[in-house]
């Protein structure tokens, strides 16, 4: 985690030992919550190693995943966290994860003796929003087919560490469209390039 917010922002030895004291280490086990619709979610989170999603089921229980995280990336329901209301969202474990956490408290004590993590933290949002907006966008203008081989472009690492249902979750299709554009790559490896 050091490492990464050096690449944003250099810290100091004093910024670098602050986060030793308040995040947190846990490990959670695959098919494990991290946050469940209707906690209110009590940690920011940091992504070790292994894989989470975050997801809203329908009315029929089908799931809408809306992230995934790995190896250095952030997974959080904001608006649960710093409004302390109930989620909408569930957070689960796809693989054996290892993660750091911060409670709110202890990132508003962070912000206070270390002013540089509120600025690197706007710019994580911020990062993440332009994302967000790049997702809805594709989402809106590109066909299902063109989301495929983006999302096969974009996240080269989860191709093969995920099962091909929650791919087709997150793309908003079915699982068997997956597979026939799978088949149909397999035919011809340069679709998609």
């Amino acid at each position: 985690m050091i490492d990464f917010f050096n690449a944003i922002i250099p810290l100091k030895k004093e910024e670098e030992d602050l986060i030793r004291q308040y995040f947190h280490p846990r490990s959670y086990r695959k098919r494990m919550f991290v946050l469940q619709e209707g906690d209110i979610c009590q940690h920011l989170t940091f992504v070790l190693s292994g894989c989470l999603r975050m997801y809203k089921d329908d009315e029929n229980g089908n799931p809408h995943i809306l992230l995934f995280a790995t190896e250095n990336s952030w997974i959080n329901d904001l608006g649960s966290f710093y409004d302390a209301k109930k989620s909408l969202l569930n957070i689960d474990v796809l693989e054996n994860v290892e993660v750091l956490q911060i409670n709110l408290e202890d990132i508003i004590t962070l912000y206070r003796r270390a002013p540089k993590f509120d600025r690197i933290f706007r710019i994580l949002t911020e990062r993440n929003l332009v994302l967000l907006q790049n997702r809805m966008l594709e989402n809106i203008s590109l066909s299902a087919e063109d989301r495929y081989y983006n999302f096969l472009s974009n996240y080269p690492n989860l191709f093969n560490r995920l099962p091909q249902v929650h791919i087709a979750s997150y793309l908003g299709v079915s699982p068997e469209f997956i597979s026939r554009l799978r088949s149909r790559r397999a035919r011809n490896p340069l679709l998609g390039s």
